[in-house]
Protein backbone atom coordinates (compact mmCIF):
# COMPACT_ATOMS: atom_id res chain seq x y z
CA UNK A 1 0.00 0.00 0.00
CA UNK A 2 1.62 3.08 -0.93
CA UNK A 3 1.07 6.36 0.62
CA UNK A 4 2.04 10.02 -0.89
CA UNK A 5 2.72 13.07 1.63
CA UNK A 6 2.65 16.85 0.45
CA UNK A 7 4.80 19.10 2.20
CA UNK A 8 3.74 22.60 3.80
CA UNK A 9 5.11 25.99 3.59
CA UNK A 10 9.05 26.12 4.76
CA UNK A 11 10.02 23.53 2.08
CA UNK A 12 10.38 26.17 -0.69
CA UNK A 13 13.32 26.67 -2.30
CA UNK A 14 14.47 28.64 -5.43
CA UNK A 15 14.64 26.89 -9.08
CA UNK A 16 11.87 24.17 -7.56
CA UNK A 17 9.75 24.57 -10.55
CA UNK A 18 12.87 24.48 -12.75
CA UNK A 19 14.27 21.23 -11.34
CA UNK A 20 11.15 19.67 -12.69
CA UNK A 21 11.58 17.11 -15.09
CA UNK A 22 10.88 18.14 -18.95
CA UNK A 23 8.12 16.83 -19.53
CA UNK A 24 4.84 17.77 -21.40
CA UNK A 25 2.83 17.01 -17.99
CA UNK A 26 4.50 19.34 -16.36
CA UNK A 27 4.42 21.99 -19.01
CA UNK A 28 0.47 21.75 -18.51
CA UNK A 29 0.32 21.71 -15.13
CA UNK A 30 1.96 25.32 -15.01
CA UNK A 31 0.54 26.38 -17.70
CA UNK A 32 -2.78 25.71 -15.98
CA UNK A 33 -1.31 27.12 -12.89
CA UNK A 34 -0.43 30.46 -15.03
CA UNK A 35 -4.32 30.93 -16.66
CA UNK A 36 -5.48 30.48 -13.17
CA UNK A 37 -3.36 33.23 -11.70
CA UNK A 38 -2.94 35.51 -15.14
CA UNK A 39 0.74 35.52 -14.79
CA UNK A 40 3.49 32.75 -14.87
CA UNK A 41 3.65 31.20 -12.17
CA UNK A 42 7.32 30.58 -13.51
CA UNK A 43 8.32 33.71 -12.42
CA UNK A 44 7.42 32.68 -8.87
CA UNK A 45 10.76 30.29 -8.53
CA UNK A 46 13.27 33.01 -7.09
CA UNK A 47 14.15 33.58 -3.61
CA UNK A 48 12.53 36.99 -3.30
CA UNK A 49 8.77 35.40 -5.00
CA UNK A 50 9.28 32.47 -2.36
CA UNK A 51 10.01 34.84 0.49
CA UNK A 52 5.85 35.71 0.53
CA UNK A 53 3.60 33.77 1.22
CA UNK A 54 1.40 34.15 -1.72
CA UNK A 55 3.94 32.65 -4.22
CA UNK A 56 5.36 30.23 -1.76
CA UNK A 57 2.48 28.51 -1.18
CA UNK A 58 1.30 28.79 -4.98
CA UNK A 59 5.04 27.41 -6.13
CA UNK A 60 4.24 24.73 -3.32
CA UNK A 61 0.82 23.68 -4.82
CA UNK A 62 2.27 23.82 -8.15
CA UNK A 63 5.31 21.47 -7.78
CA UNK A 64 3.08 18.90 -5.85
CA UNK A 65 0.54 18.63 -8.32
CA UNK A 66 3.31 18.04 -11.21
CA UNK A 67 5.09 15.90 -9.56
CA UNK A 68 2.66 13.68 -8.30
CA UNK A 69 1.11 13.34 -12.02
CA UNK A 70 4.45 12.36 -13.54
CA UNK A 71 4.09 9.60 -10.42
CA UNK A 72 1.05 9.10 -11.94
CA UNK A 73 1.67 8.89 -15.34
CA UNK A 74 4.36 6.08 -14.78
CA UNK A 75 1.56 4.39 -12.92
CA UNK A 76 2.43 4.74 -9.44
CA UNK A 77 -0.93 5.89 -7.85
CA UNK A 78 -1.41 6.79 -4.25
CA UNK A 79 -3.58 4.51 -2.04
CA UNK A 80 -3.43 6.64 0.66
CA UNK A 81 -2.88 10.57 0.84
CA UNK A 82 -2.11 13.27 3.36
CA UNK A 83 -0.69 16.96 3.02
CA UNK A 84 0.71 19.34 5.66
CA UNK A 85 -0.75 22.73 6.17
CA UNK A 86 -0.67 23.69 2.09
CA UNK A 87 0.32 20.21 1.03
CA UNK A 88 -3.78 19.42 1.30
CA UNK A 89 -4.27 21.25 -1.47
CA UNK A 90 -2.49 19.41 -3.79
CA UNK A 91 -3.47 16.12 -2.11
CA UNK A 92 -6.99 16.94 -2.64
CA UNK A 93 -6.10 17.33 -6.91
CA UNK A 94 -4.13 14.39 -6.66
CA UNK A 95 -6.94 12.48 -4.71
CA UNK A 96 -9.56 13.73 -7.68
CA UNK A 97 -11.74 15.57 -5.64
CA UNK A 98 -10.58 19.29 -6.91
CA UNK A 99 -9.22 19.93 -10.20
CA UNK A 100 -5.93 22.22 -10.85
CA UNK A 101 -7.97 24.94 -12.00
CA UNK A 102 -9.80 24.84 -8.62
CA UNK A 103 -7.20 23.93 -6.59
CA UNK A 104 -4.91 27.01 -7.71
CA UNK A 105 -8.09 29.28 -7.53
CA UNK A 106 -8.40 28.07 -3.44
CA UNK A 107 -4.50 28.29 -2.72
CA UNK A 108 -4.45 31.95 -4.26
CA UNK A 109 -7.49 33.09 -2.04
CA UNK A 110 -6.49 31.23 0.94
CA UNK A 111 -2.26 32.70 0.20
CA UNK A 112 -3.53 36.41 -0.35
CA UNK A 113 -6.03 36.35 2.66
CA UNK A 114 -3.47 35.34 4.88
CA UNK A 115 -0.78 37.93 3.96
CA UNK A 116 -3.49 40.54 3.92
CA UNK A 117 -4.46 40.01 7.13
CA UNK A 118 -1.72 39.79 8.94
CA UNK A 119 0.96 41.14 6.86
CA UNK A 120 4.24 41.55 8.90
CA UNK A 121 4.88 41.02 12.57
CA UNK A 122 3.69 37.25 13.12
CA UNK A 123 5.34 33.86 12.16
CA UNK A 124 6.17 30.36 13.28
CA UNK A 125 8.54 29.68 15.92
CA UNK A 126 10.01 25.82 16.06
CA UNK A 127 10.46 24.06 19.50
CA UNK A 128 12.67 21.56 19.16
CA UNK A 129 13.06 19.02 22.20
CA UNK A 130 9.75 19.88 22.91
CA UNK A 131 6.85 18.01 24.14
CA UNK A 132 3.22 18.77 23.56
CA UNK A 133 2.34 19.35 26.76
CA UNK A 134 5.35 21.62 27.77
CA UNK A 135 4.29 23.81 24.85
CA UNK A 136 0.88 24.27 25.84
CA UNK A 137 2.01 24.85 29.51
CA UNK A 138 4.33 26.98 28.21
CA UNK A 139 1.49 28.83 25.93
CA UNK A 140 -0.90 29.35 28.66
CA UNK A 141 1.74 30.64 30.89
CA UNK A 142 2.97 33.52 28.11
CA UNK A 143 -0.76 34.98 26.98
CA UNK A 144 -3.06 34.84 30.20
CA UNK A 145 -5.91 36.65 28.73
CA UNK A 146 -3.88 37.45 25.59
CA UNK A 147 -4.59 36.15 21.51
CA UNK A 148 -1.09 36.35 20.38
CA UNK A 149 0.16 32.71 20.52
CA UNK A 150 -1.33 29.62 20.27
CA UNK A 151 0.71 26.03 20.02
CA UNK A 152 -0.03 25.28 15.78
CA UNK A 153 1.33 22.31 15.12
CA UNK A 154 2.29 19.14 16.70
CA UNK A 155 5.09 17.68 13.75
CA UNK A 156 6.78 14.81 15.61
CA UNK A 157 6.95 13.60 19.62
CA UNK A 158 9.43 16.49 20.01
CA UNK A 159 8.99 18.76 17.47
CA UNK A 160 6.18 21.30 18.34
CA UNK A 161 5.45 24.79 16.55
CA UNK A 162 3.77 28.05 17.56
CA UNK A 163 2.49 30.71 16.24
CA UNK A 164 2.08 33.95 17.21
CA UNK A 165 3.48 37.75 17.15
CA UNK A 166 6.89 38.84 17.26
CA UNK A 167 6.34 40.33 20.78
CA UNK A 168 5.39 36.89 21.89
CA UNK A 169 7.88 34.54 20.16
CA UNK A 170 10.19 37.39 22.30
CA UNK A 171 8.67 36.35 25.57
CA UNK A 172 8.89 32.17 24.45
CA UNK A 173 12.91 32.51 24.19
CA UNK A 174 13.13 34.77 27.41
CA UNK A 175 11.80 31.77 28.96
CA UNK A 176 12.87 28.97 26.58
CA UNK A 177 16.00 27.44 28.53
CA UNK A 178 13.55 27.21 31.86
CA UNK A 179 11.66 24.61 29.61
CA UNK A 180 14.41 22.76 28.68
CA UNK A 181 13.88 22.93 24.81
CA UNK A 182 16.88 21.86 22.80
CA UNK A 183 16.46 24.77 20.26
CA UNK A 184 13.93 27.22 19.50
CA UNK A 185 14.41 28.28 16.00
CA UNK A 186 11.90 31.04 13.77
CA UNK A 187 10.83 29.40 10.72
CA UNK A 188 10.64 30.68 7.02
CA UNK A 189 6.66 31.47 7.10
CA UNK A 190 5.46 35.04 7.60
CA UNK A 191 2.32 34.40 8.95
CA UNK A 192 0.73 32.81 12.36
CA UNK A 193 -1.10 29.77 10.99
CA UNK A 194 -3.12 27.06 12.32
CA UNK A 195 -4.62 29.02 14.67
CA UNK A 196 -7.60 31.18 15.85
CA UNK A 197 -6.14 34.38 14.42
CA UNK A 198 -6.80 32.76 10.80
CA UNK A 199 -10.49 32.25 10.86
CA UNK A 200 -11.65 34.52 8.39
CA UNK A 201 -9.66 32.99 5.87
CA UNK A 202 -10.80 29.71 6.72
CA UNK A 203 -14.49 31.35 6.10
CA UNK A 204 -13.15 32.71 2.89
CA UNK A 205 -11.70 29.59 1.20
CA UNK A 206 -15.07 27.95 2.41
CA UNK A 207 -17.06 30.14 0.46
CA UNK A 208 -15.12 28.96 -2.19
CA UNK A 209 -15.21 25.94 -2.35
CA UNK A 210 -18.97 25.81 -1.01
CA UNK A 211 -19.66 25.79 -5.09
CA UNK A 212 -17.10 23.22 -6.28
CA UNK A 213 -19.13 19.80 -7.07
CA UNK A 214 -18.92 16.67 -4.81
CA UNK A 215 -16.95 14.21 -6.15
CA UNK A 216 -15.68 10.81 -4.67
CA UNK A 217 -11.93 10.50 -3.70
CA UNK A 218 -10.01 7.89 -5.34
CA UNK A 219 -7.57 7.76 -2.92
CA UNK A 220 -8.18 7.64 1.24
CA UNK A 221 -7.46 11.00 2.31
CA UNK A 222 -6.18 11.74 6.14
CA UNK A 223 -6.73 14.89 7.66
CA UNK A 224 -4.01 16.76 9.30
CA UNK A 225 -6.46 17.91 11.42
CA UNK A 226 -8.56 15.39 12.87
CA UNK A 227 -5.85 12.35 12.09
CA UNK A 228 -8.41 11.05 10.83
CA UNK A 229 -9.75 9.78 6.76
CA UNK A 230 -11.76 12.06 5.32
CA UNK A 231 -14.12 9.84 3.51
CA UNK A 232 -16.42 12.17 1.31
CA UNK A 233 -15.52 15.22 -0.82
CA UNK A 234 -17.20 17.45 2.23
CA UNK A 235 -15.48 16.19 4.84
CA UNK A 236 -12.20 17.07 2.71
CA UNK A 237 -13.59 20.48 2.20
CA UNK A 238 -13.55 21.14 5.87
CA UNK A 239 -10.23 20.14 6.19
CA UNK A 240 -9.16 22.40 3.35
CA UNK A 241 -11.10 25.32 4.60
CA UNK A 242 -10.75 24.84 8.28
CA UNK A 243 -7.00 23.70 8.25
CA UNK A 244 -5.80 27.13 8.59
CA UNK A 245 -7.38 28.04 11.62
CA UNK A 246 -6.85 24.96 13.67
CA UNK A 247 -3.86 22.89 14.65
CA UNK A 248 -1.80 20.42 12.65
CA UNK A 249 -1.64 16.99 13.87
CA UNK A 250 0.63 15.77 11.79
CA UNK A 251 2.65 12.90 14.59
CA UNK A 252 -0.78 11.21 14.46
CA UNK A 253 -1.62 11.73 10.86
CA UNK A 254 1.50 9.61 10.34
CA UNK A 255 1.13 7.63 12.65
CA UNK A 256 -1.98 6.77 11.51
CA UNK A 257 -0.38 6.33 7.77
CA UNK A 258 1.49 3.55 9.56
CA UNK A 259 -1.53 1.59 11.26
CA UNK A 260 -3.66 1.41 8.05
CA UNK A 261 -0.64 -0.48 6.53
CA UNK A 262 1.30 1.63 4.48
CA UNK A 263 4.33 0.03 3.09
CA UNK A 264 5.75 2.39 0.86
CA UNK A 265 5.83 6.35 1.86
CA UNK A 266 6.43 8.56 -0.73
CA UNK A 267 7.14 12.43 0.00
CA UNK A 268 6.18 14.47 -3.01
CA UNK A 269 8.82 17.32 -4.37
CA UNK A 270 9.93 19.57 -3.02
CA UNK A 271 12.33 19.05 0.11
CA UNK A 272 12.23 15.70 2.72
CA UNK A 273 11.02 16.94 5.69
CA UNK A 274 7.95 15.15 6.35
CA UNK A 275 9.96 12.10 4.77
CA UNK A 276 12.19 12.49 7.83
CA UNK A 277 9.47 12.89 10.22
CA UNK A 278 7.92 9.83 9.10
CA UNK A 279 11.07 7.58 8.56
CA UNK A 280 11.89 8.49 12.08
CA UNK A 281 9.23 7.53 13.81
CA UNK A 282 9.18 4.13 11.18
CA UNK A 283 12.67 3.13 10.23
CA UNK A 284 11.00 0.02 8.92
CA UNK A 285 8.85 1.35 6.41
CA UNK A 286 10.64 2.44 3.56
CA UNK A 287 10.67 5.90 2.64
CA UNK A 288 11.02 7.67 -0.57
CA UNK A 289 11.48 11.62 -1.25
CA UNK A 290 10.74 12.38 -4.74
CA UNK A 291 13.05 15.99 -4.91
CA UNK A 292 15.79 14.64 -3.45
CA UNK A 293 17.10 12.76 -6.58
CA UNK A 294 16.17 12.55 -10.39
CA UNK A 295 13.08 11.73 -11.22
CA UNK A 296 14.09 8.70 -12.85
CA UNK A 297 16.07 7.86 -9.89
CA UNK A 298 12.97 8.51 -7.47
CA UNK A 299 10.64 6.54 -9.49
CA UNK A 300 13.17 3.39 -9.69
CA UNK A 301 13.55 3.52 -5.89
CA UNK A 302 9.52 3.34 -5.45
CA UNK A 303 8.96 0.42 -7.59
CA UNK A 304 11.70 -1.73 -6.01
CA UNK A 305 10.18 -0.78 -2.79
CA UNK A 306 6.78 -1.70 -4.25
CA UNK A 307 8.01 -4.95 -5.30
CA UNK A 308 9.39 -5.79 -2.12
CA UNK A 309 6.48 -4.90 -0.22
CA UNK A 310 4.34 -7.01 -2.32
Amino acid sequence: MIAFLFPGQGSQHPGMLAALPSASTVTSTLDSVSGVLGHDVRELDSADALAGTVGAQLALFTVGVASSRLLAEQGVLPDIVAGHSIGAFATAVAAGVLTLDEGAAAVRIRAEGMRDLHPSGFGLLALLGARLADAERLVAELRPGGGDLFVAMENAEDQIVLAGSDDAFQRVHDVAARFGFRQVRRLDVAVPSHCALMAPVAAAVEEYLADIPARRPTARYLSAMTARAAPTSAAIGDDLANGVARRVRWRDTTELLAELGSTVVVQIAPGHTTAALFAAAHPDIPVIAVGDAPFDDSLARIRRALSIGA
